[in-house]
């Protein structure tokens, strides 16, 4: 399913490595929380699953909303996330602000 992992997207160049982290982040988050609604709904009222199963699930679902997050780009709310929080017109400028910054640390 996932061939290849891709760390940097094109609309990614000219955003810190932070930045996109966060937008990483943030999308798996709601990828995991989206893949427990489901996982709720495809339940059948008799069928208990065990605190061992639950968490099993859990980390699995983790594991499954990272994956899609960092594959190529994740699902696309990274770019819009990105878009807030580090705006296109704003990338070229300030990056060699950002860049200048942390030469000096």
């Amino acid at each position: 399913m996932l061939n290849k992992i891709s760390n940097k997207s094109d609309y990614q160049k000219n955003i810190p490595k932070e930045y996109v982290e966060v937008a990483q982040k943030m999308e798996a988050d709601f990828v995991n929380h989206m893949l427990n609604e489901m996982r709720k709904t495809g339940k059948v009222d008799d069928e208990d699953d065990s605190t061992a199963m639950s968490y099993y699930n859990s980390l699995m679902d983790n594991e499954r909303a990272d994956l899609m997050a960092k594959h190529d780009g994740g699902i696309g709310l990274q770019k819009m996330i990105l878009e807030q929080i580090y705006p296109e017109h704003m990338r070229k400028k300030s990056l060699n602000a950002y860049k200048e910054r942390s030469h000096e640390q």
